[in-house]
């Protein structure tokens, strides 16, 4: 399987890119937050490839980055949601806005992805709502530099969830720890009830 190309960029438009690497043209498919990062015409691009292989078809979808892939795997994967419409979906917001979403059951936001109705943006919810929350947190900021952990009567697993999930949103250590220290216990007896709790003080 092919899981990253590197080449020259020869054609570059909304729908698909052709990138030429060793004098073979491959046609890669990405989003619109992926064709935005593309290089323009004659230039070096370097995509993450996922390959998918069907009796008629052997199609590349490209990424600009390592989250935006993972995502569409994970989109990819719910039912009723091919390829086409995951890419739908990651042109319309960034990664970590689609993951906060889904995280706090943000529907409504979801019903506005063209393509996406009430019923699928609550099928995306229901499955993979605990999955993103579970995700292990990016990767930290050279700068970030750790906290000594808050008394608080959350157990381990349950806060090293919850803090993995927001710092996988984005949100830098300290202030997630200090989110975390103002929920009350019953805000924890359900990971994603923790997280749009967490979410919300954040916001504040």
């Amino acid at each position: 399987m092919i899981a990253l190309l590197q080449g020259t960029v020869v054609e570059k438009s909304p729908d698909e890119s052709i990138i030429d690497v060793g004098g073979v043209g491959y046609r890669v498919f990405t989003s619109l937050l992926t064709l935005e990062k593309i290089p323009d015409i004659g230039k070096t691009c370097r995509l993450l490839i996922h390959t998918q292989v069907r009796e008629d078809a052997f199609h590349l979808y490209g990424f600009s980055s390592t989250e935006e892939k993972n995502l569409f795997k994970y989109l990819n994967n719910v039912n009723g949601i091919g390829p086409k419409l995951a890419l739908a979906v990651l042109s319309s917001m960034t990664p970590q806005a689609l993951i906060a979403a889904i995280i706090s059951e943000n529907v409504p936001t979801l019903v506005g992805i063209p393509g996406i109705g009430k019923k699928m943006a609550q099928r995306i919810v229901m499955e993979l709502r605990d999955r993103l929350a579970a995700l292990p947190p990016a990767q930290a900021s050279e700068n970030a530099h750790p906290s000594a952990p808050p008394k608080d009567t959350f157990t381990p697993t349950t806060r090293q969830a919850l803090l993995s999930a927001l710092l996988n949103l984005g949100y830098k250590r300290g202030e997630a720890e200090r989110a975390i220290q103002t929920l009350p216990p019953e805000a924890l007896e359900d990971i994603s009830l923790g997280i749009r709790s967490a979410l919300k003080v954040l916001s504040k």
